[in-house]
């Protein structure tokens, strides 16, 4: 399977390397192509030229992955063009505004005007699949993720009942054994909260290494 990531910092190459030991080829997007990091990363993961720009990334991909930072994510879009047209789009990112926590280890959003990150960024592209993903978990534990205590859930959401169900199949891929669907993209705001859950719990234990898991009988 071919697959962009656009965005080329700790997330967006945990995925890639994931991505590309299951088998697929990549193309990670970035800003700045020729910096010698990930030029040197490209080299290690034996990935040739694939690392490019946001607009080839997209054009290359589908599913195209969207591991930007928030405040970098719709320049991603803009310059992406109209390469994500009609392509599933896996939402990784989380609205944070960057500010860091507060005393009880929250994380804050940014503007995103009453709505939630998934849904500004399904806004931003109204001819893509958008679906919410992997926002969850930190970006040692997307590929293949393993935790004494039981096996880890990821939750999706979006409106694209195919879409969700190729998304799921890549999640398998990268190990995630329990992927649930939650529905719309409007529940994007819940796993978003997840997100800061999730970081609140590092913050406090100054441990990083818990997932989320959805128990039935």
């Amino acid at each position: 399977m071919k697959i962009g990531i656009l965005g080329s910092g700790t997330v967006g190459q945990s995925l890639a390397a994931g991505l590309l030991k299951a088998g697929n080829e990549i193309r990670l997007g970035t800003g700045h192509p020729m910096k010698e990091e990930l030029v040197a990363w490209a080299s290690r993961h034996k990935a040739g030229d694939c690392i490019t720009t946001f607009a080839q990334a997209a054009a290359f991909g589908d599913p195209v992955f969207l591991c930007t930072n928030w405040t970098g994510t719709e320049s991603a879009i803009k310059q992406s063009g109209t390469a994500l047209e009609g392509k599933v789009v896996v939402d990784v990112t989380n609205p944070l505004d960057g500010k860091g926590p507060d005393a009880l280890g929250r994380l804050s959003f940014a503007d995103v005007h009453g709505a939630s990150g998934g849904v500004l960024v399904q806004q931003w592209l109204p001819d893509s699949k958008v679906v919410k993903a992997l926002n969850s978990i930190g970006s040692l534990h997307m590929d293949h993720p393993a935790f004494s205590e039981g096996k880890p859930t990821m939750f999706v959401a979006g409106n694209a009942d195919q879409a969700k169900k190729s998304v799921t199949h890549i999640l398998h891929e990268l190990g995630w054994e329990d992927v649930v669907d939650v529905g719309g993209i409007e529940m994007s705001d819940s796993l978003e909260e997840l997100c800061r859950l999730w970081c609140a719990y590092g913050f406090r234990t100054g441990t990083w290494t818990h997932a989320f898991s959805l128990l039935r009988k």
